[in-house]
């Protein structure tokens, strides 16, 4: 089977690369937010309804229904991008289709003649885009969607690609920035590959599977796969549960929008309004028990090689699958797609295989990865100590996973930030005793709340209090109120922890200074109480705010920094890098070197173990 492609595809591809040059310096931008006064208020009338459905619920409703995702929490957003659920918050094709189908059959339902049923879901398609403003994806959309109402009033069928190319040459006449938003490119590649490769990976399911099934599947299958390298430039992991967690999700999407948008349109009957409000909000909280529960499971993402080399065995895995459902070329698309997953599979899971293979189990600090934030552990004679729980639970969880952690007897939390407290759903119910900085608010609290309704001893850290882990001693040398300091990184918790009494050769000292600036730690260092040790956590990622001569007076071999893999804040900084070197630190990162150990041999050695080594100096194993 093949297809010719349509003649606009060329002038689409030429108008997309063009707009792309000439607007490169500036990017893309928002024009506007709303179309008018009136549409914001109703945004915000709408959400403040929702809120009163508690949790998950609560908050996705207004991003299923008009695409606003201000409300939705850190934790939920990152388990519907782990099962690759994002799209259904932003507004798209889908809903658009689901607007003007429904406007479309009211006037049916009349009897309106055609002009007059085109007529109402054109208004309906526009007071539609007014409201959920302009976005990228809105935008591609309602252009099809207008040009799809002008065919039926033609009488002409449009095929759907050339509709498709169409809507993309008119959005950038438009807004040419708009080829280098991220959003548009994703919604145009998941059209394309629902028009594509929607029917011919349905009609091969459907030799093995029940028609519907195969429908259901080939759906998410077709705009993952067209999808999927532009994903991986965000975020080099595939969903392991996305295809199941969108056929799950599919069904309540409809239910929720559509109740959603009666809800507003009947906002004046406050009982029908809140009925079909309330119609919506279960089907959501549905949807996100969906991407919860699949992002709490074990494997939830295959990593994936970052930089262009991860994109590069993306397309090209794409184009061997498009080649694949073809007759002409199915083999030879096969062997293309298995190749290419093969290889970059090899470069992640096969090599993460071999550096586990040589992983020791007698650590005394653990790094995990959990991106652009901390999450540190300590290890001693069986007891373990986390230090702050990374911006969100999955990496948290799967780190914990790995190391078979099941059970945490202290959790520090230096402070409330949401890089360094945002995952603590992940140790709910397995925590003995929270050593935690000074609160700023109710949503500080809150967490502090749910941590002691779940077992927790809360502890309010303050200078000179100590305690033991197994064989190691901690003691906290920040916050003091004797020198009272801002809320948060200037009030971060900082732990020495030291040999005890019952220590051997193998034992490891730390310090973890948490995002605690320059200044405090040009305070901490004239207090006292600093002395050299092992490992430094670094702080706040390895910022340029750092005192120099509490570094050298540490001294530390091992430098662990908690970072993202290209993150906006240029963590770690050259500054940082520089100072650490000049002390003779070994640096760790959890962006080039994963999840990382630290320990000593029974000989009284250092050693450090990586999980990824991509930096050339760089072992999987060292010897300081």
């Amino acid at each position: 089977m093949t297809r010719r492609i349509p003649i606009l595809a060329y002038p689409a591809v030429v108008v997309w690369i063009i707009t792309w040059w000439l607007t490169e310096p500036v990017g893309y931008r928002r024009t506007t937010d709303q179309a008018s006064a009136w549409a914001d208020a109703i945004h915000h009338g709408f959400i403040e309804r929702a809120s009163r459905w508690p949790g998950d619920a609560g908050q996705l409703v207004p991003g299923l229904v008009l695409g606003n995702t201000d409300g939705i929490s850190e934790s939920l957003a990152d388990a519907m991008r782990v099962t690759s659920l994002t799209h259904l918050m932003a507004v798209s094709g889908s809903n658009c289709a689901i607007v003007v189908g429904l406007a479309f059959g009211i006037a049916a339902l009349f009897r309106a003649p055609l002009l007059a049923r085109v007529a109402v879901a054109f208004v309906t398609l526009v007071g539609f885009v007014a409201l959920v403003g302009p976005e990228p994806s809105v935008i591609r959309s309602a252009l099809m969607a207008g040009i799809g109402l002008l065919a039926l009033l033609w009488g002409r069928p449009v095929a759907g690609v050339t509709a498709l190319c169409a809507a993309v040459i008119a959005a950038l006449v438009f807004d040419p920035t708009m080829s280098h938003s991220i959003g548009f490119a994703l919604s145009v590649a998941a059209t394309l590959g629902l028009l594509v490769l929607g029917r011919p990976i349905a009609t091969i399911l459907s030799r093995s599977l029940p028609s519907p099934v195969a429908l259901a599947l080939a759906i998410p299958l077709s705009a993952a796969i067209a999808c999927q390298p532009i994903i991986l430039v965000m975020s080099p992991y595939l969903p392991t549960y996305g295809i199941v967690a969108n056929i799950l999700a599919e069904p309540l999407v409809p239910i929720a929008t559509v109740c959603g948008m009666l809800a507003i349109i009947l906002a004046p009957i406050p009982f029908l309004a809140d009925g079909l409000l309330w119609v919506a909000t279960a089907a959501a909280w549905l949807i996100a028990e969906i991407a919860r529960t699949l992002a709490s499971f074990p494997g939830a993402r295959i990593p994936w090689p970052a930089g262009w080399i991860g994109v590069v065995c993306a397309t090209t895995v794409s184009l061997g699958v498009c080649l694949a459902v073809t007759v002409r070329w199915r083999r030879v698309g096969v062997v293309v797609a298995v190749v290419a997953s093969v290889a970059a599979l090899s470069m992640t899971v096969g090599a993460g295989r071999i550096a586990w293979a040589t992983a020791p189990t007698e650590w005394s600090w653990a790094q995990c990865d959990v991106g652009q934030g901390d999450a540190v552990l300590v290890r001693s004679a069986g007891m373990i100590a986390l230090i702050d729980t990374g911006r969100t639970e999955p990496p948290l969880r799967e780190c914990l996973r790995t190391l078979g952690v099941n059970r945490i007897d202290l959790l520090v939390l230096t402070h409330f930030d949401i890089d360094h407290v945002g995952g603590y759903g992940a140790v709910l119910g397995s925590v003995e005793t929270v050593l935690h900085g000074p609160t700023d608010g109710i949503a500080d609290e809150v967490i502090l709340n749910r941590l002691r309704e779940h077992g927790a001893r809360l502890v309010d850290a303050e200078r000179g209090m100590t305690g033991s882990i197994g064989r190691m001693t901690w003691r906290v040398l920040w916050p003091s109120h004797t020198n009272p300091r801002d809320l948060g990184n200037p009030s971060s918790v900082t732990l020495m922890v030291t040999p005890g009494a019952a220590c051997d050769s193998t034992c490891v000292s730390g310090l973890a200074l948490g995002d605690l600036p320059a200044a405090e730690q040009s305070t901490l260092l004239s207090l006292g109480g600093v002395s050299p040790v092992d490992v430094v956590k670094v702080s706040h990622h390895g910022s340029r705010d750092q005192d120099p001569d509490l570094y050298r007076r540490v001294r530390a071999i091992v430098g662990l920094i908690g970072v993202g893999a290209d993150n906006d804040y240029g963590h770690p900084t050259a500054d940082a890098l520089d100072m650490l070197a000049g002390t003779g630190t070994t640096v760790v990162r959890s962006d080039l070197n994963g999840i990382a150990f630290v320990w000593r041999t029974a000989t009284g050695q250092l050693r450090v173990w990586r999980e990824r080594a991509t930096d050339p100096g760089f072992t999987l194993r060292t010897e300081e």
